[in-house]
């Protein structure tokens, strides 16, 4: 008896034995199942008690088989679920948003690993500014976005989780007059140009409001959304270029200065996502993997 021939006798005995009723609910003739029990019992086993040619109740040999096929039929299904979950494991894609920044600094070395240790999970990778892609999100064209502190996203409808927490710092020419100072007040900044990221960023509207709270009333005069290039426009002049302090590891000591502030912006990598009451396992795998790389103990 094979699993669909178990389920036949299944629902035929849920049925109070009726073949009639038996053959609708699974969607078979009557005949056939009529024939399934006629060329079992004749080759194998009565599994019937008969009155008036109808069958009426299982015999005892029929009620052992019986309670076997309920565990088979439902080991069965517990197997066929099983397949699925470690299917959609190892298989499916990830839509993620990450500015370019951020990917250079943080997911450089991560997600290449990860997609070596999970050739059957696909990430589909979007740069763009954070608010750009927190629309992306909002309108669930993204399954996960890393961005910035303060997201604007609500919270009861989304997910954050930290990756990093850090802050803006001010890089200059080694030779800028501010590379001698420890540590920097906005108001220092008057006297000097400044850079930053272009209004896609988040970051450029918290810059702004600080330099509007430390009443520096020169405008931020060179935006971009390239981090390299806002580095190189201090090259050899007194421009002030503020960024994420995470940028100070591709640069040289000998050719930039990296200054902190005291009352510094804060530069906070939350990944964030829809909060959904069922996860695809691609995604639990994505998300569990990424807060165990990045965790940081509190000392």
């Amino acid at each position: 008896m094979d699993i669909n021939q178990m389920n036949y006798f299944i629902n035929i005995v849920e049925c109070g034995c009726n073949l009639s009723l038996a053959a609708k609910k699974i969607h078979i003739s009557q005949s056939a199942l009529s024939q399934f029990i006629t060329n079992f019992e004749k080759e194998e086993v009565e599994l019937f008690k008969r009155k008036n040619g109808r069958l009426d109740e299982l015999t005892e040999s029929g009620e052992k088989i019986y309670r076997y096929a309920q565990d088979i039929t439902q080991k069965s299904i517990e197997m066929e679920e099983l397949v699925r979950r470690e299917a959609s494991k190892q298989k499916g894609t990830i839509r993620l948003g990450v500015p370019s920044l951020i990917l250079r600094v943080y997911l450089s070395t991560y997600l290449p690993n990860f997609v070596l240790e999970h050739p059957d999970i696909r990430i589909e990778v979007t740069e763009g500014g954070c608010n750009d892609l927190r629309h992306m999100l909002i309108n669930n064209d993204l399954d996960f976005a890393f961005l910035i502190e303060p997201t604007n996203l609500d919270l009861k409808g989304f997910e954050q989780h930290v990756i990093d927490i850090n802050e803006m710092t001010a890089f200059m020419d080694v030779n800028h007059p501010l590379a001698s100072d420890d540590l920097l007040n906005w108001s220092q900044l008057k006297p000097y140009s400044l850079a930053t990221f272009n209004d896609t960023f988040t970051t450029y509207f918290l810059i702004k409001n600080k330099l509007t709270e430390a009443g520096v009333p020169n405008d931020v005069i060179f935006t971009s959304a390239s981090w390299d290039y806002l580095i190189e426009a201090t090259r050899n002049n007194e421009i002030v270029t503020i960024l994420p302090k995470p940028v100070d590891r591709f640069l040289s000591s000998d050719e930039f200065a990296v200054k902190h502030f005291h009352d510094f912006v804060p530069f906070n990598v939350l990944l964030c996502r829809y909060k959904k009451k069922t996860y695809s396992d691609v995604e639990k795998i994505l998300l569990e993997n990424m807060l165990d790389f990045f965790y940081q103990p509190v000392d």
